[in-house]
Order: structure tokens, then C-alpha cells, then sequence
């Protein structure tokens, strides 16, 4: 049985695992004992080398992590090149492990997220997890075309059912003499929701958001193309992320259109600039159940019972597809849920001779 004494030891010998740099990345007490949980189960000779690290950074097969120490560059480790589904995304936290003969780290665990932010993909059937453990998002409109109540709706219930908060923040308040009734129809749409008003591009009400953003706290942005999320980013940071900088040894950039990155916010909080999170069809697991839902539904009409719709006369799904009721990557990613075969196209017979 290992002693407090042991383990204390086993911590220090570990690396940093407590401090005001991890507190301010996102540590947490359950985030801790997890990470325990992964150093006792590894090999005694190995659990000196080991530390928590924050992913910062997603590149092709590279990334970049956060530790106590700073920014370091990491690559996986083999098991988990094998298996997409185990291999962390941005913001997820990691232990990692540091290796005599190379530079870079070595992811060798995914800790638990406490939220998993997704894009819904395949006709919603599916998702595709895009960052971890944001503990806010920060939902932008405008006072103009793109004030969408329904929408702003779902993007409230599926920014709950992520498990992070939701926050409403009307942007570009100038096009608006009066932002007043913009303001009073987002409480409405969302009682409890924090509602902030501003003007990324003069800084007014700017002080509120930034105030939403403590120390360990993640806020990710979402909202449609034209509300002026590139330019609250860069007011939030006080300078100009869109811009690119130096390309790292990984072939990261310090920042591009194309890589996640995740960002400290000045006088605290972390801050996702990810493209994937700008415009997106946001992942609900309910919206899934229900999609799921309707095609059984149809199958029921199939003429055999057990009809694998894949091209069987008589299948009430194909038809369906055929009409537009369900689309065709529906029902593919039907299939791959149920871990049945996918249709069969008609263009995948060899050509006739």
C-alpha cells in the first residue's frame, strides 16, 4: 500500500501537479485525482517522467501542450495513433511524458472532460468533437438580419446539453438606435442566461465580458459569419491574433484560419479561437435521438421485418431517402451507428466490357 509520504514523493518526482500555473490553465481538484489515477497504473521507472499538460494546440499529428513549465511541442504515443477516438482534441487535458532522446512530449493518457463541445456531422446523426472542457460559450448576434431568435434558441440548449453555460452577447450595437428590445428578447429567450451588450470595435460594454472570464475559466465563441467574433477575439487578447506569425518546428503557426488554438486572455481566462466552433451545426445528443427516432419510425413500413435498407425491394428508408424526407447522409450515418453495412451505390459496379 503506498503511504501519504509515497505518494507525495511520487508527485514530486512526478513534475508540477499543483501551483498557480495549472490552477490558472483549468486545474482542478477532480482533474488531479484523476491524473493519480493514470501515474499509479504506469511503470515505477516511467512515473518520474510524467506531467499534466493542457492541450493548446492541434496540428496533423502534432500538438501543442501548456505545462507548468510553458509551451512544449508533443507527438502520440503509438497505442493511441491507432485509435481515433482516444486521441485528445483542443483543450483537452493530457499526461504526458518526457522523453530523454527528443524534444517533444508524449501524450500517453486523455483525462476526463467534464464537457465535450461537438459539431454535429452526417446529417446530425453523428459528431465530431471539436474542443474539451470549455466551461463557457460566449453566443454573438447582431442587432441586424442575422438576430435569428430560434436559432439563438437551439444554440442555447445545445451549449446546455455540451454541459458548458451559455452566455447571449448582442455585438454591433450602433446598427441600432435602441438595442433595448434586442436585449429584452435574448433575456426572454433565456432567463438566467448572462445577456451582455457591446461594441467590439469601439471596446463599449467590453469590460463586462472580459469580466465573465476568470481565471481557469474556458469561454469558447459561436455565432454566425459577420458578428464581429474575429474582432471581439482580438479585442479580448488586446492585440491582433488573426494575424499569422511565426511557423513553429511543427508547422503550427502561431495562429491561422485553420488551427485551433486556445489562448490566455489578459488579467485571466483562456480563450478558444477555433474555426470549427465559428459556424457550425452545434452537436445536440437529443436532436440525435429524435433523427434516430424518425427513421425507425419509417423502417416500420419496410416490407420485411428485417430489412437492412441497403437496397431491398419494398424498403420504406430508401424511399424515403428518394422523396427528401431523410437525406442520404442520414441514413449513412445510420448505418454507422447500428454498425450495419452502408448502402450500396449504384456507381461502385465495375464498368461493363
Amino acid at each position: 500500500m503506498t503511504s501519504d509520504s509515497d505518494q507525495m514523493q511520487t508527485d514530486r518526482q512526478a513534475g508540477e501537479w499543483h501551483g498557480p500555473e495549472l490552477d490558472a490553465l483549468g486545474w482542478t481538484a477532480a482533474l488531479h485525482t484523476a491524473a493519480q489515477d493514470v501515474l499509479k497504473a504506469a511503470a515505477p521507472d516511467v512515473q518520474p517522467d510524467l506531467l499534466p499538460a493542457r492541450v493548446a494546440g492541434v496540428g496533423r499529428g502534432s500538438f501543442r501542450l501548456w505545462t507548468a513549465q510553458g509551451e512544449e511541442g508533443a507527438l502520440l504515443a503509438g497505442v493511441m495513433r491507432q485509435d481515433p477516438d482516444s486521441q485528445p482534441v483542443m483543450g483537452d487535458w493530457v499526461v504526458a511524458q518526457r522523453l530523454l532522446d527528443s524534444p517533444d512530449l508524449r501524450v500517453t493518457a486523455v483525462l476526463p472532460r467534464h464537457t465535450t463541445f461537438a459539431r454535429a456531422v452526417h446529417g446530425g446523426l453523428s459528431r465530431q468533437v471539436i474542443t474539451a472542457n470549455v466551461d463557457t460559450v460566449l453566443i454573438v448576434t447582431a442587432p441586424d438580419a442575422d438576430f435569428d431568435l430560434p436559432r439563438l434558441g437551439r444554440y442555447v440548449a445545445a451549449v446546455h446539453a455540451s454541459g458548458a453555460q451559455p452566455a447571449l452577447l448582442l455585438n454591433k450595437t450602433d446598427l441600432t438606435r435602441d438595442p433595448q428590445p434586442f436585449l429584452a428578447q435574448l433575456r426572454s429567450l433565456a432567463p438566467g442566461v448572462s445577456v451582455y451588450a457591446l461594441n467590439a470595435r469601439t471596446g463599449e460594454g467590453l469590460g463586462d465580458v472580459r469580466g465573465a472570464l476568470r481565471p481557469g475559466v474556458t469561454a469558447a465563441l459561436i455565432g454566425s459569419s459577420g458578428v464581429g467574433k474575429s474582432t471581439l477575439t482580438n479585442a479580448l487578447l488586446g492585440r491582433d491574433a488573426a494575424q499569422t506569425g511565426a511557423v513553429m518546428p511543427d508547422g503550427l503557426g502561431r495562429h491561422t484560419t485553420t488551427a485551433r488554438t486556445l489562448y490566455r486572455v489578459p488579467g485571466g481566462g483562456l480563450l478558444v479561437d477555433n474555426p470549427g466552433l465559428r459556424d457550425i451545426a452545434v452537436w445536440d445528443p437529443e436532436g440525435v435521438a429524435t433523427e434516430l427516432d424518425v427513421i425507425e419510425q419509417i423502417a416500420a413500413d419496410c416490407r420485411y421485418r428485417k430489412c437492412t435498407h441497403t437496397g431491398e425491394p419494398g424498403c420504406a428508408v430508401r424511399r424515403a431517402v428518394q422523396r427528401g424526407q431523410i437525406s442520404a447522409g442520414q441514413l449513412e450515418a445510420y448505418h454507422a451507428l447500428k454498425g450495419t453495412a452502408a448502402p450500396t451505390r449504384r456507381n461502385s459496379r465495375p464498368p461493363r466490357r
